[in-house]
């Protein structure tokens, strides 16, 4: 059995060359090693304990269930079942919602292993203007390019396609896949994936377009798709660009005051020295004057309907995409029509009309939860050459919403009336229950969460210090209607210096766990992380597939039962899986060992594994 790292490597190696054809692909789906290396990438996701339509999840994984799914594959008699169809809160106000899929973990486990094939195959080619799902992307990724490469657009097109997800056409996106894949045992696998159809009220309904319904090939699959629109706007930028920055048409009324200054000085520099203080202190004010205007003015004209210069920019992440304009209003509208147009005739898509908007860049246009904006700044500075410049003029903005955090604040309800001028926290009824170290940890972790995200904002201090105040004083009264105290009374038993906090215990000793207190400062894009805290800010490795193999594998492959000791070839293993391991007690032996190791999984001989289920281990 070939490592699959190797085998993915040597796929993305290949993937290079342009008019590479890729086949006896799906022979690499009766490899057992791929489905260790798949089962190791996602049982550690939430949604591994969440159950499909036969009430399956990562517990119980084990080699016998890979050897039947590849004696189905080999036979070409594997056929996925319906998803489970769900819904939730598309808006905080749960007045739309969305339709969420939960296909059967057995279809997760395959899925996981096309997804990895096909993102090897690939991702090398993959727009460098695309960061939806795909390895270190994100969408601070698409920010920050959005803050370097935008800067001076006249215009902002907001983008979004109608129900995408749902509308992509199957021939299309298999089309497109043959011309790559020549595997015709691969393709038929995509297409029962594709036409796999969900359950909902114990009722079947078909597939007949969209990607997989919450399956894992989904995103790959509609990256796959709408890298046809990437391709077509860096055709369409190479047609639609003309002349050069340097053409581009001035403001009249800047070169107005520009021109005044200029003659100014021309007249009065050479006899300064002979003309009357007064006069000098009236050539001054006017002098100032004129600047200030001049200051306020953007250096070219907003309208740029008649120059000689234009240019796009475009960015995607996932089905919402932004263009930036160099160029007038009605070049932004042949670029619209011209988008429509070929989403219309080559991948049968719909632009949404209503979430479609042309928007000037000294206003602010919504991405991905953003302001961005272009604004003309009138603060001066001095350059390197000691010359006064406007500081930031045309460059990209980058603003935390001002409605954010009040529509937070109202999604969770933390505020009594929040028209008031004055407000009044609320505690929150689900948290009293828990333990007080809990309460503090839920509440930091939300604050975090929220700073994470919007922290290369320019305004996110101001906005998340409000926030916090709201956040803290809820907490306290969360804690307050624990204890049946006040809020001051509890704020003061647990102040601890400058702040308040927990005081719990661990092994090492006891530790203090303080309400947030670090502070929101605007984060540079050199120093950005993602909300997990980890760095996103790099492109993805050309060579990934190299890494030591991870040590769940090792373990499923050594076959030993990890609780009773048992050591027999022969014998059936199991994965025990837990989706968290503090809801463990530590009361049974087999959480002991579990906890212990710090570990959601525990290989079991089937034996013991059974005995676990029907409440007979210790």
């Amino acid at each position: 059995m070939r490592n699959p790292k190797v085998v993915l490597y040597n796929l993305a190696k290949q993937a290079k060359k342009e008019d590479y054809k890729f086949r006896r692909i799906y022979r690499n789906l009766y490899n057992p090693k791929f489905y260790l290396k798949a089962y190791d990438n996602i049982y550690a996701n939430s949604g591994s304990a969440t159950a499909g339509i036969d009430n399956e999840t990562a517990d119980a994984f084990s080699m016998d269930k890979i050897e039947k799914i590849i004696k189905q594959l080999k036979k070409e008699k594997y056929q996925p079942k319906p998803v489970r169809r769900e819904y939730i809160d598309k808006d905080p106000n749960g007045n739309k919602q969305r339709p969420l899929g939960i296909p059967t973990f057995r279809d997760r486990i395959v899925q996981e292993v096309v997804r990895m094939i096909l993102e090897a195959i690939y991702e090398e080619n993959f727009s460098e203007h695309s960061h939806g799902f795909r390895p270190d992307r994100s969408c601070h990724t698409a920010l920050t390019e959005i803050k370097r490469t935008f800067a001076g657009v006249n215009w902002f097109i907001e983008c979004d396609i109608k129900s995408y997800f749902d509308t992509i056409d199957h021939h299309i996106l298999v089309n497109i896949l043959r011309r790559r894949i020549e595997d015709e045992k691969f393709i038929r696998l995509i297409w029962k994936f594709l036409g796999a159809g969900y359950m909902e009220n114990w009722k079947y309904y078909g597939t007949y377009s969209g990607t997989p319904q919450g399956g894992i090939v989904s995103p790959i699959l509609a990256n796959i798709y709408l890298n046809e629109l990437d391709e077509y706007m860096e055709e369409f930028r190479e047609e639609f660009r003309q002349g050069k920055p340097s053409d581009k048409k001035r403001n009249s009324e800047y070169r107005k005051y520009a021109a005044r200054i200029r003659r100014l000085k021309k007249k009065y520099e050479p006899v300064w020295d002979e003309i009357s203080d007064e006069r000098k202190e009236e050539v001054i004010r006017k002098k100032r004057k004129w600047e200030e205007k001049k200051r306020n003015l953007p250096y070219y004209d907003p309208d740029q309907s008649d120059s000689e210069y234009r240019d796009v920019k475009y960015l995607r992440y996932a089905d919402d995409f932004i263009i930036g304009v160099h160029g007038s209003k009605q070049d932004c509208r042949e670029v619209r029509e011209s988008l429509s147009d070929f989403l219309a005739e080559k991948l049968n898509l719909q632009l949404s009309t209503e979430k479609t908007v042309i928007t000037h860049s000294s206003d602010r246009a919504r991405f991905l939860g953003y302001d961005i904006t272009s604004p003309t700044s009138s603060t001066l500075t001095k350059d390197k050459r000691g010359y006064k410049v406007r500081r930031n003029s045309n460059r990209i903005s980058l603003y935390m919403p001002e409605n954010k955090i009040r529509d937070y604040i109202n999604e969770q309800d933390l505020v009594k009336n929040v028209d008031a001028e004055e407000w009044r926290m609320k505690h929150r009824p689900k948290l009293i229950n828990n333990p007080e170290l809990e309460i503090v940890a839920h509440y930091n972790a939300e604050i975090r969460g929220l700073y994470n995200y919007y922290k290369l904002a320019e305004n996110v201090s101001t906005y998340m210090w409000q926030l916090r105040h709201v956040m803290e004083y809820s907490c306290l009264a969360t804690l307050a209607n624990k204890r049946k105290s006040t809020i001051s009374k509890v704020k003061d038993d647990l102040s601890n210096g400058k702040h308040w906090g927990i005081w719990y215990e661990t092994k090492d000793g006891e530790k203090f766990m303080p309400f947030y207190n670090k502070g929101f400062s605007k984060v540079k894009n050199s120093d950005m992380v993602d909300i997990d805290e980890k760095k996103v800010d790099r492109l993805p490795n050309l060579y990934p597939y190299y890494n030591n193999t991870t040590s769940l594998v090792d373990r499923i492959l050594a076959s030993k039962c990890e609780y009773c000791g048992r050591d027999d070839s022969d014998a059936t293993y199991e994965v025990h899986h837990v989706n968290k391991l503090k809801k463990l007690k530590g009361k049974r032996e087999w959480e002991k060992v579990m906890i212990a190791k710090n570990r959601k999984t525990l290989i079991m001989c089937k034996e013991c594994h059974t005995k676990l289920h029907q409440g007979n281990l210790d």
